[in-house]
């Protein structure tokens, strides 16, 4: 049956065991439940800003093997100008135990390895060049991905239902950039207002759906890059005014003047 245990503090109550159980185990199952069927991956926040030489991961909540880990206080690590490709990582170190806790802890460090371990997650990557500043705001979808001095989440995993996905903000950037467009396809319409109103990552099943309609590409299981690209190749398509699907239509009207 579905219940609701609340434990009542009140003034010359002794203080029982199963009080301060009911406190501990509530959040821990709240989260379990909310999160069931998710992926590793970042669940919220977790956001990035750069300050002076450093870069700062904001508070968030990340899930490894079943394990929900809160980041309680923003983190910051310093960087260096060295010309190469820099992983911004997470790595999960082994469970400790005492007589009061158990413990899941986690470092946050910079590496030259892109590859992350089963033990690690990405938070971003970057390549800065000597005497250049970090920048986190982009100025447009294609700016995501920019070779120098720009912070790159595609590659983070982000926590979804079933398979880890593209960091919702990439996918409400290139949402708010097609609507610009003139869209007229069911298809198109629904998964910009996916894009723009989720706050949460949106399923891969459905990002592929989308571009194995738009596109024509096969069904599988497509990497984060192969999901960025291949939604760069739809927005330009319907920026240059072809809608996919091999049909014509989606760009902005044409003025036709006659005297």
């Amino acid at each position: 049956m579905f219940e609701n245990r609340y434990p009542l503090f009140n003034s010359g109550r002794l203080l029982k065991i199963d009080m301060l159980e009911e406190l501990r185990n509530f959040p821990r199952e709240f989260f379990n439940a909310q999160f069931k069927g998710y992926s590793d991956g970042i669940i919220s926040g977790c956001d990035i800003e750069i300050s002076d030489n450093y870069i700062k991961i904001l508070k968030g909540i990340i899930k490894h093997e079943g394990v929900i880990y809160l980041l309680k206080e923003d983190s910051k690590i310093e960087y260096i100008c060295n010309n190469k490709l820099m992983v911004l990582k997470v790595k999960f170190l082994p469970e400790m135990q005492d007589s009061d806790f158990r413990i899941n802890s986690t470092e946050i460090y910079l590496s030259e390895n892109l590859n992350s371990e089963a033990n690690e997650l990405e938070i971003c990557r970057f390549k800065l060049r000597t005497g250049a500043k970090l920048r986190i705001n982009h100025t447009d979808f294609t700016d995501l991905n920019t070779e120098y001095d720009t912070v790159n989440t595609i590659y983070a995993p982000y926590s979804a239902y079933g398979k880890s996905s593209l960091n919702p903000e990439i996918l409400r950037r290139f949402g708010q950039e097609l609507l610009e467009c003139n869209l007229n396809e069911a298809w198109d319409i629904s998964f910009v207002i996916s894009c723009v109103q989720s706050k949460e990552a949106i399923q891969k099943e459905i990002i592929v759906s989308y571009l194995v309609y738009k596109l024509n590409i096969e069904m599988k299981d497509y990497s984060n890059e192969d999901l960025y690209y291949y939604l760069l190749n739809v927005l330009h398509s319907m920026k240059d005014g072809a809608s996919g699907h091999g049909r014509r239509g989606g760009g902005k009207f044409k003025k036709i003047l006659i005297d």
